[in-house]
């Protein structure tokens, strides 16, 4: 009987074992088909991942593409301010010059304005400056006026 025994208990205890064995393996394939499904969604995510990844080196490109036409536009747009700084310093310069020259000048007595003949003889400075001949054209145009109305008065009182 001591060998039924032990033949018995020896095959419970596989028996034990087998069922043991079926459970983890029915463990691991739960484990396995879930990591399937995890690795299908995990393609998913590179894929999104990568197409991503394509979309944001197409917009970096065109953003570097914007920004050295911005660069460049820039660049055009400070030269030619500088330029035009460059010529309102002088403009400045010039009116300043011209200011100090009409400064100078002795104020008028009895007339309204310099005489033709003295526009005439003024410095060539004041003529050669666009504002001085603006200034001469000026008084010249009111001494004719002035002279216009003073004769149609004359008339008139006649």
């Amino acid at each position: 009987m001591g060998g039924n025994f032990l033949g018995i208990a020896i095959e419970i205890l596989v028996a034990v074992l087998l069922a043991v064995t079926i459970g983890y393996c029915v463990l691991v394939n739960r484990k396995l088909v879930q990591l399937r499904s995890d690795q299908s969604e995990l393609k998913t995510i590179v894929r999104d991942l990568h197409s991503a990844t394509g979309q944001a080196e197409h917009a970096i490109a065109g953003l570097r593409q914007g920004a050295s036409i911005a660069e460049e536009s820039l660049g055009r747009q400070v030269e030619s301010v500088r330029g035009l700084d460059a010529q309102l310093s002088e403009s400045i310069s010039k009116g300043e010059a011209l200011l100090s020259k009409l400064a100078a000048m002795p104020p008028a007595r009895h007339s309204r304005g310099p005489s033709a003949a003295n526009a005439r003889n003024q410095g060539p400075e004041i003529r050669q400056s666009s504002i001085g001949l603006g200034l001469l054209n000026a008084q010249r145009r009111k001494e004719t006026d002035n002279a216009g109305t003073g004769s149609s008065q004359d008339e008139v009182a006649a």
